[in-house]
């Protein structure tokens, strides 16, 4: 810092006074012009002076950046759920009703058994008023009979190893139908307050079929139709519902129109409940 200050005293010192020269200066233009250049020379000097000790005295004062420590690291930027929280919750608000159905696909093989961990109830097989039923079952599913007739031309094996009266059965057809128009099949599965699955073996005979669901304590149905088409036609509806204990679901299958045919209508093979 000192010599640089010396050096910057002593490049200052010419242009002092640069008005003034010495006596032995030449009073030529030749000599004119040099004096001006030698000021102009020590003019940059002195600026070139100036700048490397403002350099050195910021350097010398300022200190170097604190390394980045737990305290001085900045945050992450927090995310909209914590990581690893799974998101969970049934959409249709635990504890109040729920009524939804879906048509899914009919495999060749269906188990009553591992469908129906809860009840289920099979139609046909010995004759158009019998039925089979899971052992064990809940008692939660309600059918309250009918005149009907027995067929055996189902799409699909039904099957089940805990029935009655039959105990296994490892393929049946069967199952119970309806004729004409406006005939129909209704079943109730009572509810408990927890969300339940329900799934119903229907078909039809050259008919168009009407599904009727809706809960007994009220709420918005829902209707499901099938068009008028020549043949046998089978589905599986996939109904999930809530209901409290007390209250029930109610289904009824119903032809709407038929093609004349003497055995048309509505076919009743199985439901199951989980």
């Amino acid at each position: 810092m000192r010599a640089a200050k010396t050096r910057l005293s002593r490049s200052l010192a010419p242009i002092a006074d640069p008005l003034r020269h010495s006596p032995e200066a030449p009073a030529t233009r030749v000599a004119t012009a040099r004096a001006r250049r030698r000021r102009r020379r020590s003019v940059l000097a002195a600026v070139a002076v100036t700048g490397l000790v403002a350099a050195l005295t910021y350097a010398v004062r300022s200190p170097a950046p604190p390394p980045l420590t737990g305290a001085t690291a900045p945050a992450a930027a927090p995310s909209g759920q914590a990581p690893g929280v799974p998101v969970t919750g049934d959409p249709g608000s635990p504890g109040r009703a729920l009524l939804d159905v879906d048509l899914a696909p009919l495999p060749s093989t269906v188990s009553l058994t591992a469908l129906g961990t809860r009840d289920w109830r099979h139609w046909g097989g010995d004759g158009a008023d019998s039925f089979h039923r899971k052992v064990s079952g809940t008692g939660e599913i309600q059918d309250p009979g009918g005149e009907r007739l027995e067929h055996n031309a189902g799409a699909s094996d039904l099957q089940w190893t805990d029935g009655t009266p039959t105990a296994a059965q490892a393929g049946t057809r069967a199952g119970v139908f309806q004729r004409g128009a406006g005939r129909s099949f209704t079943l109730g599965v009572a509810g408990s307050g927890d969300l339940r699955t329900v799934r119903l073996f229907v078909g039809t005979f050259s008919a168009g079929a009407r599904l009727d669901l809706s809960l007994s304590g009220g709420g918005d149905p829902v209707v499901r139709e099938v068009a008028l088409a020549a043949g046998d036609r089978f589905y599986q509806y996939v109904v999930r519902f809530r209901a409290p204990q007390g209250e029930r679901l109610l289904i009824r299958w119903r032809a709407l129109t038929v093609t004349g045919g003497q055995n048309d209508g509505v076919a009743l093979q199985a439901i199951t409940v989980s």
